[in-house]
Order: C-alpha cells, then structure tokens, then sequence
C-alpha cells in the first residue's frame, strides 16, 4: 500500500446556500445553476482554474480543493470579494425572500479522494466549519448580506494574522466552535455588515484579556450612629470589567 498516495495540503473550501431545503423545486434548480456560476465567474475573474479543482457537490452544497499552484491568500480574499460581487449580480432583481445567499468555509490541510468523497481531517474541519451556528446565525441576522464566510485557525493566523491579504484582523470575529470531534476557535466576517455587532450567535466567544488588577481600597473607619451603636461602612466601588456527493474534478 502506497501512504503516500493522494497526500497533499491543499487550501480547502466549502460553500452552502441559505434556505435551500425549504424552497421549492424551480427554486432549487436555479440556485444550483447559480452556485456554479458564482463560482466559475470568482474563479476566473482571479486566475483560478476550477475545472483543476477536487470538488463534490451535493445539491446546494461544493466542497472543494484547490490546485497546488492556487494562493491561499488570493482565495480568502480576491476570491471572496469577487463571490460576493456576483451573488449580488444574480440576486439582482430578486426579491429578499427570493436571493441567493452563501455561507463559506475556508481552511488548509489535507482532503484526500475516497469513495464516497472526501476523506481525512482537513474535509471534516472544513465541514464543521461550514456548518457551524455562529455562521448560519451571522448569516441570518444580517439581512442585507448575501456572503457569511468563517476561517479556520490556521488560515486566519497564517494568512490573515500575517498580512498577506489587504483584510484586517478586526473584521473578524472569533469563536469557539464544538462540534463532535472539532474543537477549535474560528473567525467569522460578513461582507458589508458587522460581525462585531450581531450579538450574540450561539457559541462560546474566547475570554477578552483580565481586567487590570485595581489597588485595595483603603481601609474604612466605622462610624457609629448616635441612636443604635450599629456600625455602618461606606461602601468602595472600584471599576469592573466585563466581558465577557458525488466526486468530481
């Protein structure tokens, strides 16, 4: 048996339409057609050769690995901008109810084929990922948006955290995503809107940094009261910080 065979990280995405289980037959039809025209159009619109790519579709669902040329960079960022330009193209006209909204998961690790798809971490994360509450809800309570998109550690850290894309790290919002076996924090960005003000969205947000240690307050005399010999203290109050399947190629 050969170990080796199939082995490689690759950057990995993932992408799922909003409401689709609950439209109508025509309705789904044309949300097919239009993921692929999404993405084919981002792709090219990037340099990307997808008809190169590893992906399995399953309805309105396309897991994907990327060529081993392909930027990861370019991916989360161009690629995304441009993803969301033509979902607001093909949404053009439509009604709110009637859209085409995305939700998308990106990450990097290893995804190899196997019958029935995809096996090994990196396509289970990139899994979690897409199918975590945090994103469906940033995705839902932003109605204007029509592209919700979640990073794993690893990309964030790497290509984000390391300034290789013209987005910053605040347009970001991290959580702590537990689902089965996936145990690790993510970060959620919607294109035009703010992640930073939705609330909460069903998960553990990470402790923001320990309140500064304020100095003890000085000790108070007691003073009695003419009339009852009872002892009253004035309180001290010092500030307190809060915070918190079918496989093609």
């Amino acid at each position: 048996m050969n170990r080796m065979k199939g082995f490689s990280r690759r950057p990995l995405f993932s992408v799922d339409a909003e409401g689709y289980g609950r439209s109508h037959p025509r309705r789904q039809h044309w949300m097919q057609d239009a993921i692929h025209h999404v993405l084919d159009q981002a792709a090219v619109e990037v340099g990307f050769e997808r008809e190169g790519w590893q992906t399995q579709f399953a309805g309105d669902s396309a897991f994907s690995v990327l060529g081993a040329d392909e930027s990861e960079p370019v991916l989360v960022d161009d690629f995304v901008r441009h993803l969301d330009s033509g979902l607001r193209d093909v949404n053009d006209g439509r009604e709110a109810g009637a859209r085409l909204r995305l939700r998308a998961a990106f990450h990097y690790g290893v995804a190899v084929p196997a019958r029935g798809g995809f096996s090994d971490r990196g396509a289970v994360e990139t899994a979690r990922i897409l199918d975590c509450g945090p994103l469906r809800e940033a995705l839902r309570l932003s109605p204007a948006a029509v592209l919700a998109t979640a990073v794993s550690r690893e990309v964030f850290h790497t290509v984000i955290g390391g300034a290789y894309t013209t987005l910053r790290a605040e347009e970001f919002r991290e959580f702590r995503v537990r689902s089965k076996e996936f145990d690790d924090a993510v970060w959620i960005r919607v294109l035009g809107g703010d992640v930073h003000a939705l609330g909460p969205l069903d998960a553990d947000e990470p402790p923001a940094a320990p309140a500064p240690e304020w100095p003890a307050a000085p000790a108070q005399t007691p003073v009695p009261t003419q009339k009852t010999g009872m002892i009253f203290e004035a309180p001290v109050h010092g500030p307190v910080i809060g915070v918190m399947n079918q496989y093609r190629s």
